[in-house]
């Protein structure tokens, strides 16, 4: 705020009533100040405000000249000794005190979690007008991931841009900004992420990372950023990456019994494709990355193609696509096979080409890792055979189709109830389906199920934490022959069936049985 000072010569009644700028005073350290008794304390457009005491004339003429050099004008107001020491220095002990509350804020934010930085997140947004753009956008952003959240949007609507953050699958309206005072932070946030600035008709990617500490440990988060168009104004997606937090145990994503045995018997075949498939958002990436660290002992060269790097793994050799400059993935499998791999991971299987170059890779002598967007295991093999991959090649090609979609995990504070007619009899539908399927796996149902509750460790939600439902589709000598002679779905699932195949669904209540998930969930996701 501007001081209006009508005069130039101040008494100490004049200097006790200056608000001065602290960024302003900061410009001068406090032993400069002291040695030639002169303060920079405010500025008007590009004129700067100095308190001085004139016993240091020279110096004063100094710091005057030195700041014309870089284009500035000077305003000078006069003071005597005792009114500068006692009052004006007194402003860098008012300045160490703001910084040392900040530092305090900003400790306490960085050991926020869950439903504390949530609080945070609505306690900063209500002050924002008294903080620095670029500081606030940034903190609230890093309050969000410490908030549990996988991902940050800010939707454009009607109303206003919606901040809204996806835990645990599920999106949550946090903040509400005005249409007028959004532009500011979408400027910041442009800005770290890299993207041009002054574009707002294309999309745009960029990324940039952050610290937090978590149980006492500084980590690196790093944030996917896409920007696109819209009515009135453009819409963020921000995507956390943790690196640290990238490669997890089969049994914590959600592998176990026949599913984990079939993962653990295709990773020490040398030759073949695994391809992982479902939704966006579905841990492909995750159970990708598990399986390639099984496999990355140093021994082994394993190359990877990957749109984008999500996270930099020791002993890989990561390589990404750059479409602007004419390396995308089909130039990069023509290439790829000179570097002599055994292990190639090609990150998404889009064209024939892509499918037929990666294929012909897992024919000669190589394991091969994809991912494909279907909707089951079984739907992948129609859908490369749609791509019209031949089923000659396809068939011999393919070890291993792993799908999967993610639930949410029951919290501690989840309860027992009885289930209802409707919700007792889709049970034991499904039941009776696993136990013709494998008779030998007897699932026990008593009738009750578990509900959520909420409570402080998850938020009220009665849910923390996700876990993957998957299938896993065995390509057998038997089903690559029905392959081959007879490309329909219904002919694959019923030969896949015959080795004891169970889908996402089947799966699903299994875990639902198993306490981990509800009823609710599995309708929702499957």
């Amino acid at each position: 705020m501007l001081n209006n000072l009508s005069k130039t010569i101040l008494e100490r009644q004049d200097i006790e009533s200056i608000k001065p700028d602290f960024e302003k005073v900061k410009i001068l350290n406090r032993s400069a100040a002291e040695k030639i008794q002169a303060i920079i304390f405010d500025s008007e457009k590009n004129t700067f405000h100095i308190l001085t005491t004139n016993n240091f004339p020279d110096h004063l003429q100094k710091l005057i000249k030195n700041l014309e050099e870089k284009g500035a004008k000077t305003k000078i107001f006069y003071t005597d000794f005792d009114s500068f020491n006692q009052i004006a220095l007194d402003w860098y002990n008012q300045i160490e005190k703001q910084e040392e509350k900040k530092a305090e804020e900003k400790a306490t934010n960085q050991n926020a979690e869950g439903n504390n930085a949530e609080q945070l997140i609505q306690q900063f947004f209500n002050e924002r007008e008294k903080k620095d753009d670029g500081d606030f956008i940034l903190e609230i952003i890093r309050l969000a991931f410490q908030a549990w959240s996988s991902d940050l949007h800010f939707q454009s609507e009607e109303k206003g841009i919606f901040m809204k953050m996806r835990k645990d699958g599920i999106l949550k309206t946090v903040l509400e900004f005005s249409h007028e005072e959004f532009p500011k932070y979408l400027q910041k946030i442009k800005f770290i992420s890299g993207v041009r600035m002054n574009i707002d008709y294309l999309p745009q990617d960029g990324r940039f990372d952050f610290m937090v500490n978590i149980n006492g440990i500084q980590k690196k988060i790093d944030v996917r950023v896409n920007t696109m168009p819209g009515l009135r104004s453009e819409s963020i997606v921000m995507r956390f990456l943790d690196s640290t937090n990238s490669i997890h145990s089969f049994t914590e994503i959600g592998f176990g019994g026949e599913n984990l045995k079939s993962i653990q018997e295709n990773l020490v075949k040398n030759t073949g494709m695994i391809l992982v498939t479902g939704p966006t958002g579905a841990w492909k990436t995750t159970t990708i990355y598990s399986m390639i660290d099984t496999l990355n002992n140093g021994r082994k060269k394993i190359i990877t193609l990957e749109d984008p790097i999500e996270y930099e793994v020791p002993w890989l050799q990561q390589s990404q696509i750059n479409y602007k400059k004419g390396y995308d993935y089909e130039q990069w499998l023509k290439a790829v096979l000179r570097h002599d791999p055994e292990v190639i991971l090609v990150w998404e299987i889009r064209t024939l080409e892509t499918a037929d170059i990666a294929i012909n890779a897992a024919l000669t002598g190589h394991l091969v890792f994809s991912t494909l967007h279907t909707n089951s295991a079984i739907e992948t093999v129609s859908r490369l055979l749609n791509m019209w991959v031949q089923t000659y090649m396809l068939a011999p090609a393919i070890n291993l189709i792993v799908g999967q979609r993610l639930v949410r995990k029951l919290c501690h504070c989840a309860i027992k109830r009885e289930s209802n007619f409707a919700e007792s009899e889709e049970i034991k539908k499904v039941l009776e389906k696993i136990h013709d399927i494998k008779p030998t796996k007897i699932i026990e149902f008593d009738g009750q199920i578990y509900h959520p509750v909420g409570c402080p460790d998850c938020n009220g939600e009665g849910y923390k934490g996700r876990i993957a439902i998957v299938e896993t589709l065995e390509i057998t000598e038997d089903i690559k022959q029905t392959i081959v002679e007879s490309w329909k779905i219904i002919d694959i699932f019923a030969k896949a069936r015959e080795n004891w195949f169970l889908t996402l669904k089947e799966e699903g209540f299994i875990k639902m049985i198993d306490w981990q998930t509800t009823l609710e969930e599995l309708r929702r996701v499957i």
